[in-house]
């Protein structure tokens, strides 16, 4: 079991405004498990939870997600009418994106050694 314990990584969570401790929590937890599916190591996470105060604004939750995926930086935004419906946006997202980084960044890597061997 301590390997798991090991592989886990502390996400930095910044509030602004008025964002409730539950919310930070809730945060942590899914971006932890968005963080496992990791395909290349994470060195590190932050997170920025942010409630805009202007009730004239249609979604003033906004969530914003920087992660370090070896080396490569991925980000990922969202905004909602919860907090709780920002963070599983911006989640999603992140963890699209680091699907996305990987394989962009594995296919040109090849590419380039491929195409330097050649020549």
């Amino acid at each position: 079991m301590s390997h798991t314990v090991a592989n886990q990584i502390d996400v930095k969570v910044t509030t602004i405004q008025d964002v409730p401790q539950a919310d930070v929590k809730r945060a942590r937890e899914v971006i932890a498990r968005v963080l496992a599916h990791a395909p290349r190591p994470v060195l590190y996470a932050k997170a920025t939870l942010n409630v805009l105060p202007d009730p004239a604004v249609a979604r003033p939750n906004l969530v914003s997600l920087r992660i370090d995926l070896n080396g490569v930086p991925v980000s990922a935004h969202a905004s909602a009418t919860t907090m709780p419906e920002a963070v599983t946006l911006a989640a999603a997202r992140l963890r699209a994106r680091m699907e996305h980084t990987t394989r962009y960044w594995t296919t040109h890597r090849k590419g380039d050694r491929t195409s330097a061997a050649a020549g």
